[in-house]
Parts: C-alpha cells; sequence; structure tokens
C-alpha cells in the first residue's frame, strides 16, 4: 500500500493542481447537461437516427481534429488548447437552446462538439503525461479520476432536478456560467510549453496493433455508455429526467469509491486489475439486455460504477507510462483517434442496426478487446 505521503504527491505538483480543479468544476458542468443532450433532440422530434449522426459527426469530427489540436497545444501551450475548447462548447449551447426556434442543422452543432473535445482532450491528456511523476502516476491518476467521477457524479441528479423544475434552456445558460468559470485555475501559473516536432510517422506503428484495438474498444464501450444507454433507459423504463439523473449518480458515486480504494495500493499489477475490469464490464452490458425495471437499472449500474473503475485507472495509467516512452504527442494522438474512431462506428452500426439493445451488446463485445493491453 502506498504511503499516506505518495498518495498526496499531487498535493505538490501545481500543474497538476490547477488542471484537477479546472476538471472538477468542469465535469460538474458536463455531468449536469451530458446526458441528458440525445434526450433533448428526441424531445424535439427529431429522429433516432438523426441522434445516432449526430454524434457520428460529432466524434468523426473529433478525431479528424486532434492533430491540428495537438498542434495548436504544442505551439502554444496546453492550458491554451483546453481554454480555446470552451468557446466551441459554449457555442454548442447556444445552438442547442435556439435549436426548437432556428432548427440549425444538426452537423454544425456536432463540429462544435467535435472540436471543443479534440482540444480538451489533447491538452489535457498531454499535460497530465508531461506533469504527472512516473512513480506516482497510479495514485495521481486515481486520484484525477476519483475527482472526475467525484464532481461529475452529483450533475446528473442535479440535472436532472432542475429540468424537472425550469427546463433545457435555463440548463443550458447555467452550464455555460459554470464552464466559463472552469478556466480560471488553469492560468493561476505560467502556461509551462516548448515547441514540440510531431512525427507523423510515428503515430501508426505495426508494433500498436494490439493497443489500437484496445482503444477502439474504449471507444465503443464509452459510446454506448455515454449515449445508447442513456436513451434506452429513460424512454424504455425510467421516463423521467430526474431518475435518469439519479441513475447516473449513483454510478458515478460508486466509481469515485471504487477508484478511492484500489487508488491508495501502489504494488497492484496494472495489467490484471484491467483484465478483470474488463471480463466484468462485458458481463455487466450483457446482464444490462435482461433490464426491465428501474430497480434492476440502480442496481446493475451501480455495479458497472464500481467495475469502472478497474478499467479506467489502469488503461489511463499504463497509457501515460506508455506515453512517456514512446514519445508523448504521438502516443497521445494515436490513442485519442482510435478511441473517437471506435465511437464512430458504434454509431454507424447503430445506424444499420437500429436497435438500443443492439447497442448494448456491442458494449459487452468491445469490453472484452481491453484484454489485449
Amino acid at each position: 500500500m502506498q504511503s499516506h505521503d505518495s498518495f498526496l504527491h499531487f498535493l505538490k505538483n501545481r500543474e497538476l493542481d490547477e488542471l484537477y480543479a479546472s476538471l472538477a468544476i468542469r465535469s460538474f458542468a458536463m455531468g449536469m447537461i451530458g446526458i441528458f443532450i440525445p434526450i433533448y433532440l428526441l424531445k424535439l422530434d427529431y429522429s433516432l437516427d438523426s441522434v445516432l449522426l449526430f454524434y457520428a459527426v460529432a466524434f468523426a469530427t473529433n478525431a479528424l481534429f486532434i492533430i491540428p489540436a495537438a498542434g495548436f497545444s504544442a505551439k502554444y501551450g496546453f492550458k491554451h488548447s483546453i481554454f480555446l475548447s470552451v468557446p466551441f462548447l459554449i457555442a454548442l449551447y447556444l445552438l442547442l437552446y435556439s435549436l426548437g426556434t432556428f432548427y440549425w442543422p444538426l452537423p454544425l452543432l456536432a463540429a462544435a462538439f467535435g472540436i471543443n473535445r479534440a482540444l480538451f482532450w489533447m491538452g489535457y491528456h498531454i499535460d497530465f503525461s508531461k506533469f504527472s511523476d512516473k512513480e506516482n502516476r497510479w495514485s495521481e491518476v486515481g486520484f484525477a479520476r476519483m475527482l472526475f467521477f467525484g464532481s461529475h457524479f452529483l450533475g446528473p441528479l442535479a440535472g436532472g432536478i432542475f429540468l424537472t423544475i425550469f427546463d433545457f434552456k435555463m440548463l443550458f445558460i447555467l452550464v455555460t456560467v459554470l464552464l466559463c468559470i472552469s478556466i480560471t485555475p488553469l492560468f493561476l501559473s505560467k502556461d509551462v510549453h516548448e515547441p514540440i516536432h510531431i512525427s507523423t510517422d510515428k503515430i501508426f506503428t505495426y508494433s500498436m496493433l494490439k493497443e489500437g484495438l484496445v482503444f477502439i474498444g474504449r471507444g465503443i464501450e464509452t459510446g454506448v455508455s455515454l449515449v445508447v444507454w442513456p436513451i434506452f433507459i429513460f424512454f424504455s423504463i425510467l421516463g423521467s429526467f430526474t431518475a435518469l439523473g439519479f441513475v447516473s449518480t449513483l454510478s458515478l458515486f460508486f466509481s469515485a469509491v471504487s477508484i478511492a480504494l484500489i487508488g491508495v495500493f501502489s504494488n497492484i499489477k496494472k495489467g490484471l486489475v484491467l483484465k478483470v475490469g474488463a471480463l466484468a464490464t462485458s458481463f455487466i452490458w450483457l446482464l444490462k439486455t435482461f433490464i426491465t425495471t428501474p430497480l434492476q437499472v440502480y442496481v446493475v449500474d451501480s455495479f458497472h460504477g464500481i467495475v469502472r473503475a478497474f478499467v479506467t485507472v489502469p488503461l489511463d495509467a499504463l497509457s501515460y507510462d506508455k506515453a512517456n516512452k514512446a514519445g508523448i504527442i504521438e502516443y497521445i494522438i494515436f490513442r485519442e483517434i482510435l478511441v473517437e474512431t471506435g465511437r464512430v462506428i458504434v454509431f454507424v452500426v447503430m445506424l444499420l442496426a437500429a436497435d438500443l439493445a443492439t447497442g448494448l451488446l456491442i458494449g459487452s463485445g468491445a469490453s472484452l478487446l481491453f484484454l489485449l493491453f
């Protein structure tokens, strides 16, 4: 077990402290709105195919803008990359706010969403790879994920209650204000960066084939979790914004607790933890296809929250280790392009299948790809 001082190593790392603070505020804001966006679009009478196409275009745009986003980060600094992501997200919410009046083309909204994700996650992952400490990376990744889920888990319930009392337009305004606040911690110190040459030849190599499949699987599984699952349980089982928010909050709460428990151990083999998480996640997605009652949703999704920690912490820690060996920028680009490609794949397949339950089975199969890492 790691010592108390080692686990709290992050307190001595100013760059990560600022990243943690920004991430906490952003995570809460995104938690309030994220799972409700597909519901919002469907309630505006967009078809399920239109919603799935929206997310396919969003994640495809993300994949296409990853290399330009990395170039921006390398030239101007990772904090500036995260900062620049916010206007695109605010633009998305403004367009969503007025969508019922002007009926903007959904690909325009999807593009804003995708560019925002490319800028934010490239800045975040590269910043974390650069400033996290190798000897303490397990606990630092664990703390970052615990902070993410810990600050995120109240968001869905708060958003669900807010939507029950007010409406989507008021929620878009509130989230926009929180996002503006989230970027202030990043500039409490100077943005540390230096010119970085990006070697496109190093991004895709045969030796990364297995890792590539893992990241595609990760994209598929998270795509199902972020979009398909909320739609499935809202319209077929729950039918309530508050109930949907509570389910997500419960799952994220157990994720935070689980991460807190495994994050203090340094002698655990990351690969073994990931394999356990892969098998458990695959089983839970399969189990979700048989769910018919709200109680079953609450119980199974809580267990999903627990096993999620067994995937996210070791996968991130191993990825950051490999990034520092293989070349930070190139490896992170490689990872993010394939994760987003996985998400595009699942929504394209869903467009062809036209059955939400099929998406849950796809999530189950994709989780087994984590065994290759």
